[in-house]
């Protein structure tokens, strides 16, 4: 393959999430290739046609059932404090908005069974607290239900079909949830879940009679899978489960049928669950597929019994929504909305691998192999550690990965203990004071890599985001001198400030995993790298957004001042208009053109 260029790459514009008018005779989804994402409308003719035209991005977009409506959601510079928006359907030129706060998050749930209303999540009474709310579309918001105590986070789940209940979870931690009832009328509070059987709950639907739901659930085991709960006695019955996560679920009404997506080892497989008899299939790899490669796939929309519409994210495509015939296995694009001159199909893929850590667990990690690798050579190679810390690597299309790979670097994605996708015990080996565990697993990797003959000991660099930047600090402070350079994007710094600092209603839920920033702050101190300075040699690149509410922008600020004391290297690029995470198009730009000079010139000379 020639020379790709960094720029044209980011360019590469993708469409996802779609969702089908009740008639299904129009799809609304999103699309970025003005920059940000956007809403589109595809109609049956075939023609596709963008509705909304704001700078900010648009996060979600959702069909009302009854037809009259397409809601969205956006938020100010990725400051995560998302406002909802209703658009008139018949001819787009109405929007709404529901909410209008922009101090404060709403986070959308979903609608009742008759597009009358919708259900959200929201912090307005207090910026460390969601509430829930029913919002008919015609009226004001009315608070249902208020949390409280321990308890910060409460999300929709379901609607009854007689309109009297919802169905809602609250955080207990950042994995564990209750499962509650709330009847409208009157603000009664059942609990469905067990106690005694830690669980997380999603993509909820009652049967016809009200009195059980279906559930996709690890309540009692180790791996997420599909169930039936009893309202009146909360007991338990799994209709699917495996030894792999199930982490998407609808239900095809009509067909009495639910589809669903399997995470095998982070690639997705679409099952079907036959809901008369419970028995099911897994669709392996697309057959005779020739322009997708297999990956992560969510969304996923019903448009008559045979064909459905998802968005797939493979190595070697953006976001893509793929149409997909279930009777005979066809899959094809919905709208390919890349149309460039870069060949997709001819990037090349990652590989899954293992290899042993200090105490004989299996890690499992993905590697992009350049053209020029030489088993034994003086191969350069980045580590690419994921957020989270719960993330997971996927088979997933990152320009920055295919740029590098391009110029000749190896990239490995690593899944260390307490990623997600790999069951509960997995996830949760890396709490508190096992923390540094999962940094010990990337100094492994790096022995493992130089061992294998993969990588020169000597061009080897450590990059992450957010959590993984954290991870990318804690390798250059307790091993300094495996690395030739490291890039840390909006990571955390210091445990306790970040702890102070944070959004609040993230606070909570964080302190579980991480440690309790007064119990534990002895720990908090102990694994922060701004206590470590000193001990930093390797040339370091750190980017981060002054909107972030996740890590704040303090936690860099610290860094880069404490660094340029000491009299330590650091570039560091900073956004004014960007949050946990870079979205908007030129800002990509710049971000990735920062991170590729750099690494290149450690890693390549």
């Amino acid at each position: 393959m020639t020379n790709l260029n960094i720029k044209e790459l980011i360019q590469i514009p993708y469409s996802c999430a779609p969702s089908a008018s009740p008639d299904k005779k129009r799809v609304a989804y999103l699309n970025n290739s003005s920059g940000t994402p956007q809403i589109w409308i595809a109609d049956l003719d075939g023609t596709h046609k963008q509705i909304t035209y704001y700078n900010e991005r648009v996060a979600l977009v959702s069909w009302s059932p009854c037809g009259n409506w397409i809601l969205f959601a956006i938020d100010k510079g990725g400051d995560e404090n998302f406002q909802i928006k209703i658009i008139d359907a018949s001819d787009y030129s109405n929007v709404i908005s529901l909410t209008s706060d922009t101090s404060i998050r709403n986070d959308f749930g979903g609608w009742s069974n008759d597009g009358s209303s919708i259900v959200y999540s929201s912090n307005k009474r207090d910026l460390a607290y969601f509430d829930l709310y029913v919002h008919p579309i015609n009226g004001d918001p009315k608070l249902v239900h208020q949390t409280g105590g321990d308890i910060h986070n409460v999300s929709f789940t379901a609607f009854s079909n007689n309109k009297k209940f919802i169905l809602f979870t609250e955080e207990r931690t950042n994995r564990y949830q209750y499962l509650k009832l709330l009847e409208i009328n009157n603000s009664k509070i059942t609990k469905v879940s067990n106690d005694e059987l830690l669980g997380s709950f999603k993509s909820a639907f009652f049967n016809e009679q009200d009195s059980q739901i279906t559930i996709i659930t690890n309540q009692g085991q180790d791996f997420s899978g599909i169930a039936n709960i009893n309202i009146s006695d909360h007991s338990v019955n799994y209709i699917y489960s495996s030894d792999h996560e199930i982490e998407f679920m609808k239900e095809d009404k009509e067909n009495k049928r639910i589809l669903f997506f399997v995470n095998d080892s982070g690639y997705s497989k679409l099952g079907i669950l036959d809901l008369d008899d419970n028995s099911s299939i897994i669709l392996d790899n697309p057959k005779d597929v020739t322009f997708m490669e297999p990956g992560w796939a969510w969304a996923l929309c019903i448009l008559d019994k045979s064909n459905v519409l998802f968005t797939i994210n493979s190595s070697n495509q953006n976001p893509e929504i793929i149409k997909f015939n279930i009777e005979s296995e066809k899959y094809d694009f919905f709208n390919r909305a890349y149309n460039g001159n870069i060949e997709l199909k001819a990037l090349p893929s990652p590989t899954l691998h293992t290899y042993k850590t200090f105490d004989d667990l299996d890690i499992p990690f993905f590697f992009i192999k350049p053209a020029n690798f030489v088993q034994g050579g003086e191969n350069p190679v980045l580590i690419l550690i994921h957020g989270g810390p719960e993330g997971q690597e996927r088979p997933i299309f990152k320009p920055q990965i295919q740029y590098l790979v391009n110029k000749g670097i190896g990239v490995l994605l690593p899944n260390v203990r307490g990623s997600g996708g790999y069951g509960e015990s997995y996830g949760h080996l890396d709490d508190k004071y096992k923390r540094m565990d999962s940094v010990k697993d990337i100094e492994y990797l790096w022995k493992w890599v130089v061992d294998s003959g993969w990588a020169s000991k000597d061009k080897i660099a450590v990059m992450g985001g957010s959590y993984g930047g954290f991870m990318t600090l804690a390798c250059i402070t307790e091993y300094p001198d495996l690395w030739a350079a490291a890039v840390e994007l909006y990571g955390m710094v210091n445990m306790v400030t970040f702890f102070e600092r944070t959004a609040s209603y993230r606070a909570q839920h964080r302190a579980y995993e991480y440690g309790d920033p007064i119990e534990d702050r002895d720990l908090l101190e102990s694994i922060s790298a701004i206590h470590k300075i000193d001990k930093i040699s390797t040339p370091l690149l750190v980017l981060h957004g002054d909107e972030d509410p996740r890590v704040p922008m303090y936690e860099t600020e610290q860094l880069v001042s404490e660094l340029k004391e000491a009299g330590k290297p650091v570039d560091f690029v900073r956004f004014n208009d960007e949050g946990h995470g870079f979205v908007k198009e030129e800002n990509r730009i710049v971000a990735d053109t920062a991170i590729a000079e750099f690494l290149t010139k450690y890693l390549l000379g």
